[in-house]
């Protein structure tokens, strides 16, 4: 890494491309933004000192022979500054127009091929208005269809006005050539433009993996190749809007690795990375799993062994389709099935965020083509999910379950699956939870009204057919409410507070158990705040009017009263459900 000071014709030169890379989003500024450089600009002429326009950094790049036949003696890639480089040529080219410099400014700013192409190889959505600009003769108004043209309009009308103030236009443009400088930050060909990246953007948003995954696999070369697959995959507006959803939105946090495309991506790797399983190092295996190495993870299956980026770009489109058709947050407004299949594990996996799970379902959306085999392993992967849910089963050795044993091993078919599973006794982390189990759970476990929303939705889907109408929308509808309060204080006069220490423990347990829980047909709990603390008359009448096309809120119709041994039975008879009909073993 090399820094120094530089000019603008030190920087912006006929032999030298500067390529922005496929990663860089559209061009940005705006007219507060295009105020503010060009009034910089024109203070260089009462200035007796040069002005800093900033850093720039700068990445060694090959020349190819077309380059050399083209009088181009040097290669880089714009790391930093796309934005200042753009606007500094949009505004140089509306100045060389207005004094009829043309000429001078394309001996510059473009190259000496046959067609004079722009020194400033720009990204592919933005290049034609930026090359059309840079080609113009007089500065016309142009119709405004982007940032770029944009841009360019605002600099012509101001220069315009500028001019007509008596400003000095062929000063203004040599006093910019001699006092406008660079700081050049130049990279070599090893240095790793991923760390500069999240440095650089450490304040701002952040680069996805899927912005420096693009500029990997696609030169200029294979423009058509990126704009007929990657860019309706991941970079249209609406994409763009699905990839960078954030799961963590609700608690305000910035961090890059809760968007929907890096989960994505680290699902990929954690599958992908078993094809070359013969030739992991076990430091590899280690380091491939990480959530920040993977870019540098897709980068070795090219690098170090040997994969063809177009058909890496290939598998990662094939596995970014599934995940986007089948995986995405959507299901939670949507009515699941009562049939086993994936929507339920998409379902399970976006309410209870376990993207451990996701490499696997990939691997098995990919890989089995008989729909009838797929859902038979999703049953039973919804079986095992949810025993473990209710258990509270610690996750040692969850992660490498989901990739390294299943995948690393090509589970592809519901009986190897299930004899993986039952290899395990039920002492092992990774068992299926035993009937036995699922029983003394239900009765000791307390759950908070995520988890309890979700068992018992999943509950109701499988007892309810999709065609019966009872249940409509998905589970972000309802909402699990208990009956007695959580928590039941000494202070609530409506449920008496027990003689016996051990019958007021026994309470606190009973309380945050399912048995206690009622899925309710109202999405949030604001509607039934008042109620949280009500006697029993008062809940049973605003819980009978929310669960009336529930079935296992049916139990209200009959009831005469609410207590430990109430919430006791009720578990009883969800235990008998959950293990013998909905998620049985047999």
């Amino acid at each position: 890494m090399e820094a120094r000071t530089i000019s603008i014709n030190g920087v912006i030169q006929r032999n030298t491309l500067l390529r922005i890379p496929y990663f860089q989003r559209r061009y940005v500024w705006g007219e507060e933004d295009w105020k503010r450089f060009a009034i910089d600009m024109e203070s260089t002429l009462d200035s007796d000192r040069c002005y800093f326009l900033g850093a720039i950094i700068l990445k060694e790049e090959p020349v190819t022979m077309t380059d050399r036949r083209n009088g181009i003696a040097k290669r880089q890639l714009v790391i930093d500054g796309q934005q200042r480089l753009t606007t500094l040529s949009i505004f140089m080219k509306v100045l060389h127009m207005m004094i009829g410099k043309n000429d001078d400014f394309a001996n510059q700013f473009l190259q000496a091929d046959a067609v004079k192409s722009p020194v400033i190889i720009h990204s592919c959505d933005d290049m034609p208005q930026f090359s059309n600009i840079m080609h113009l003769d007089v500065p016309n108004e142009l119709q405004a269809d982007s940032n770029i043209v944009n841009a360019y309009n605002y600099f012509r009308t101001y220069l315009e006005g500028r001019r007509n103030a008596g400003v000095n236009l062929n000063d203004l443009l040599n006093t910019i050539n001699a006092c406008v400088t660079f700081v050049s930050i130049s990279l070599t060909r090893d240095d790793d433009e991923q760390q500069i990246f999240d440095t650089i953007n450490s304040l701002g948003v952040p680069l996805t993996t899927g912005d420096l995954m693009k500029d990997f696999l696609y030169e200029a070369a294979d423009e058509a190749a990126y704009r007929d697959s990657w860019r309706p995959m991941f970079d249209v507006d609406d994409a763009r809007k699905f990839w960078d959803a954030d799961a963590s939105a609700a608690h305000h946090s910035k961090s890059k690795d809760n968007a929907t495309i890096e989960r994505f991506f680290h699902a990929f790797v954690r599958l992908k990375m078993w094809d070359f399983k013969d030739c992991l190092t076990e430091a590899q295996r280690k380091s491939f799993v990480k959530a920040e190495n993977i870019f540098s993870t897709c980068k070795a299956f090219v690098g170090e062994f040997g994969m063809d980026k177009q058909q890496l770009a290939k598998e990662i489109l094939e596995y970014a389709k599934l995940f986007k058709d089948n995986l995405n947050e959507d299901i939670l407004d949507t009515r699941i099935p009562q049939h086993a299949g994936i929507k339920r594990i998409s379902c399970i996996i976006n309410t209870t965020k376990n993207y451990v799970v996701l490499p696997y379902v990939l691997y098995v959306l990919h890989e089995v083509a008989d729909e009838a085999e797929r859902n038979k392993i999703f049953d039973y992967l919804e079986t095992y999910l949810v025993r473990r849910i209710i258990t509270k089963n610690p996750n040692k050795d969850y992660f490498g379950l989901f990739s390294e044993y299943l995948i690393c091993q090509k589970t592809v078919t519901y009986d190897a699956l299930k004899a993986y599973i039952e290899d395990k006794d039920d002492s092992k982390n990774l068992a299926m939870p035993s009937d036995a189990r699922i029983r003394l759970a239900l009765n000791n476990n307390k759950f908070d009204e995520q988890y309890a929303r979700l068992i018992l939705y999943l509950f109701e889907t499988k007892l309810t057919k999709t065609s019966d109408n009872m249940m409509t929308g998905g589970i972000s509808a309802y909402y699990a409410e208990s009956f007695m309060p959580r928590p039941c204080l000494a202070a609530n006069p409506n449920w008496a507070v027990h003689t016996d220490p051990a019958d007021e423990e026994n309470r606190r347990q009973q309380i945050g158990t399912i048995g206690n829980y009622f899925l309710l047909n109202i999405c949030t709990e604001k509607g039934l705040k008042k109620y949280h603390n009500e006697g029993f008359a008062a809940k049973l009448t605003v819980l009978k009017k929310f669960s009336r096309n529930i079935r296992s809120g049916h139990i209200l119709d009959s009831l005469r009263n609410w207590d430990e041994l109430a919430i006791t039975n009720r578990n009883n008879t969800f235990a008998t459900g959950f293990c013998k009909t909905i998620w049985s073993l047999d």
